[in-house]
């Protein structure tokens, strides 16, 4: 097992004019940046790798692709203007992602990073940075590898809204190649799924197969829109109170077994009582709601020296006293918006100017159930992997996922896994090797982010250290390393608080 983090600073803010000639120590920290942020390696790499992307592209395809995703984003921004209070976000018509063509969206942003740095989407931008990075720094080496063209042509233009797969399968390769072994990419055939990597070393030869989950399980995704029903009963009422509204609420029992107006029933009964105001909960068998007012004078501090990006984890950074990077929020504002460096390229530059009310909710649902279906394990894509592995070769397994709901939610993940590889029986197929990769990003109040990674590895025929000595995908030179996994890591930070 070997983790490592790293911390990277993101453009969630932009500075406000400071009254007379004196610059504000934080202005010119923020200034410094930006005036280097053509230097950075992170950058660099990340751009490297864009740049082969759309020369394989080809120009052409890639300005039409681009157009529809700016076209998108124009649509959005144009309603988020009309009634930003209303703007829903969290809606499939919201959402901050262009589904139509997933992999456009991602070089959209890889183009924007420093070209147009007030473009961004930083929840986004910071969970693929790392692969991007990981790429260009590699691809030199990369694009020496035999099959890479049918790969580039996978991710580029036959499964453009697959590009996690696929990019995952591009860092497990190079991981290979920084290990001195010879990659080949195994091209799909019409018989049938087939490994998708070829590894050779001296005399030593493996098909390599690469399984990764989606972003979050299907259940969570049931569950946030479970609580979106439930948040869009309390909107109004927050909508008609006088004052900016935080809350804090927790699900004692599935989301969708509590009643739809539960949450708006306890936020009524605490504004008639009066309670808002002095911070008050109300709890039962079902759920805890507690509520308070927001500290506006903080707030307004803030925005008399920056804009913040509409919307963004900075925002609820502002809105919670005790802003939890993995937490879920939700949140409506009546704000002055502005575009900050509009152009006819640049969408997802909206930024709040002037902040009147906000109302926002962090919530969780800790009912067993929950945790025990959030914390999916790799059971179905290991059956998979292993009915893909030939019968007349040694096979080693690669499987990706990320770690957004927490540590405690990891805890039970990592333990199922254990379980499962314990007793998984392989049938007749050699399976040399399993590495399981976790991936987890965070963003914090600062407008830093970092990116942690675990990699758990189990032999079966095969020593995984003999395969791959070092075996983290996304290391780069000055991360954070240690030998416990990343989730054991927050945990100690939270108890530590």
């Amino acid at each position: 097992m070997k983790a490592f983090k790293q911390s990277m600073k993101d453009l969630s803010s932009q500075s406000k004019k400071s009254e007379g000639s004196e610059m504000l120590p934080e202005h010119k920290e923020f200034y410094e940046w930006f005036d280097n942020r053509y230097d950075d390696p992170f950058t660099i790499d990340i751009k490297k790798a864009l740049h082969w992307f759309l020369q394989y592209m080809g120009e052409e395809n890639w300005l039409d692709r681009r157009e529809k995703v700016i076209e998108y984003f124009s649509q959005m921004a144009k309603k988020l203007y009309e009634e930003p209070e209303k703007f829903d976000v969290d809606s499939d018509k919201g959402r901050m992602a262009f589904y139509q063509d997933w992999i456009a969206w991602y070089l959209y942003l890889a183009e924007s990073l420093a070209d147009r740095p007030a473009v961004d989407e930083p929840s986004q931008s910071c969970r693929i940075w790392p692969f991007f990075a990981t790429i260009g720094k590699h691809s030199e080496e990369l694009k020496k590898a035999k099959g890479i063209d049918d790969k580039l042509h996978d991710l580029l233009k036959k499964r453009i809204n697959q590009p996690d797969s696929i990019l995952f399968e591009l860092v497990v390769a190079i991981c290979y190649l920084k290990n001195g072994w010879n990659v080949e990419f195994i091209p799909e055939s019409g018989k049938g799924k087939t490994p998708d990597l070829y590894v050779t070393r001296g005399d030593q030869k493996y098909f390599v197969e690469c399984k990764r989950l989606a972003k979050v399980t299907e259940y969570s995704e049931k569950e946030r829109n479970e609580w979106l029903k439930r948040w869009r009963e309390v909107l109004p009422l927050l909508l008609q109170y006088p004052h900016s509204v935080f809350l804090d609420v927790e699900f004692k029992i599935e989301v969708a077994k509590t009643d739809v107006g539960l949450v708006a029933k306890a936020f009524r009964d605490m504004a008639l009582s009066g309670a808002v105001e002095r911070g008050f909960c109300v709890e039962n068998e079902h759920v805890k709601v507690c509520a308070k007012h927001m500290d506006m004078q903080r707030i307004h501090n803030h925005f008399d020296k920056w804009m913040v990006r509409f919307p963004s984890p900075q925002l609820h950074a502002l809105f919670d006293d005790d802003y939890d990077p993995q937490g879920s929020y939700t949140n409506a504002c009546i704000a002055k918006l502005v575009e900050v460096s509009p152009d006819s390229e640049s969408v997802i530059n909206i930024f709040v100017d002037e902040l009147d009310k906000a109302y926002c909710a962090k919530w969780e649902c800790t009912a067993i159930e929950s945790i025990d279906k959030k914390a999916k394990d790799v059971k179905n894509l290991l059956v998979k992997a292993v009915n893909q592995a030939p019968e007349n070769g040694s096979t080693v397994i690669h499987i990706g996922f990320e770690t957004l709901h927490g540590p405690h939610i990891e805890y039970i993940r990592d333990a199922k896994i254990v379980e499962l590889l314990s007793s998984f029986d392989f049938g007749d197929k050699n399976i040399a090797s399993i590495f399981c990769h976790s991936f987890q990003p965070r963003l914090f109040a600062n407008n830093e982010w970092d990116f942690a990674e675990t990699t758990r590895f189990f032999g079966f025929t095969e020593d995984p250290n003999k395969l791959l000595g070092e075996n983290l995908l996304m290391d780069r030179e000055g991360m954070v390393k240690a030998n416990e996994t990343h989730w054991s890591q927050d945990m100690a930070e939270h108890i530590g608080k």
